[in-house]
């Protein structure tokens, strides 16, 4: 892996490199950003150059035995901590964990929650997951080598796992990082967090995004990825675009006033799709950068699908909802004439 492949990574190079250089190496991180701006796949590219024998601790050579084994995940001294579910046996977890995340280094929380519970649960790093990682980190580490702990999630760890996990932050084993890589650093205990060099993972660019894609994407697109490549990359995904666009029918036709018959094939395939309440964040994306659309009409329509999304979540009757929504917002959004091309080009 090169620090060139990911987003930003020449700039987590150079801060990499000046920490390095100073000899001032913490034992904890703190990585905080919008999930899909490159904090696991940057986690694992400076872990790699960190435990390379031949890269002085700056770059990994990526041919040497360490690095094969570090971006294979085999390399014995280098874990990934994900959420799981209750009752799940960990061991096999972390190997599903690493087998997937191999595939998908933009891994969503989403995608691993289908993936390990196979419909909607409760994930959480609780403090099995702290213990297993205690037992590890009493292990013997030949030739004083680093070994690092990769928390996936933070936020989702539990209090009572992070007090648990609080002496080993404070007083680590010698070579040992820790990294914290969350969606919401206030979701961590304030003891926890005082204890990390934080770093902070701005969303993507729009040029940022089109450069991963490999093509240049429409507004609606980049609208709807809010900075993040792996939510772009589920809206790709061909299995989603029979509800992407759905969805931008749903709310076009409600702007113009469409017929309930037009509207009426967008809701029927919208209350199919498997992940509709993401849809719904979405589609609040693209109210919120609608050109055409005032202030206040921009908050009702918002509140209305993040209202929406909540009721989703909660398994209430997609359907009778995604109606009750039209209807609401319909009242709400009477224009004059505009560009009708923004949720269709």
């Amino acid at each position: 892996m090169k620090w060139s492949d990911w987003p930003r990574g020449t700039h987590v190079e150079s801060r990499w490199h000046s920490i390095v250089s100073r000899g001032q190496i913490p034992h904890a991180f703190l990585w905080v950003g919008l999930e899909g701006t490159g904090k696991t796949p940057l986690a694992w590219t400076l872990s790699q150059a960190l435990l390379c024998p031949h890269g002085r601790k700056l770059y990994p050579c990526e041919s040497c035995e360490t690095c094969k084994r570090v971006e294979r995940l085999s390399y014995p001294y280098l874990w990934f901590i994900p959420p799981t579910g209750a009752s799940l046996p960990l061991e096999e977890v972390f190997h599903k964990f690493h087998q997937v995340i191999q595939e998908q280094p933009f891994l969503s929380l989403i995608e691993w929650e289908l993936l390990l519970l196979e419909k909607k649960g409760v994930l959480s790093i609780g403090i099995e997951s702290v213990r297993y990682v205690q037992s590890l980190l009493k292990l013997a580490v030949p030739n004083s080598a680093w070994r690092i702990v990769i928390f996936w999630h933070a936020e989702l760890m539990t209090k009572q796992a992070a007090n648990a996990l609080l002496k080993v932050v404070e007083e680590p084993p010698p070579n040992t990082l820790i990294f914290f890589l969350s969606t919401r650093m206030e979701a961590l205990p304030t003891t926890l967090r005082s204890r990390c060099q934080i770093w902070r993972f701005p969303s993507l660019t729009p040029e940022e995004l089109s450069s991963l894609a490999g093509e240049q994407l429409s507004a609606a697109y980049l609208s709807m990825a809010q900075g993040s490549y792996g939510r772009l990359r589920r809206i790709l995904d061909p299995a989603q675009a029979t509800y992407i666009n759905a969805l931008r029918e749903w709310l076009r036709g409600i702007l113009i006033q469409e017929s309930s018959e037009n509207l009426a094939t967008a809701i029927d395939t919208l209350a199919q799709a498997p992940r509709l309440s993401e849809l719904l964040l979405m589609g609040v994306s693209l109210i919120r950068d609608h050109p055409h659309l005032s202030l206040p009409q921009k908050a009702v329509g918002m509140e209305l699908l993040l209202k929406l999304a909540d009721e989703i979540e909660a398994n209430l009757q997609p359907l009778l909802l995604l109606w009750e929504t039209t209807l609401a917002l319909r009242t709400q959004w009477r224009l004059p004439a505009f560009d009708k091309s923004w949720l269709s080009g």
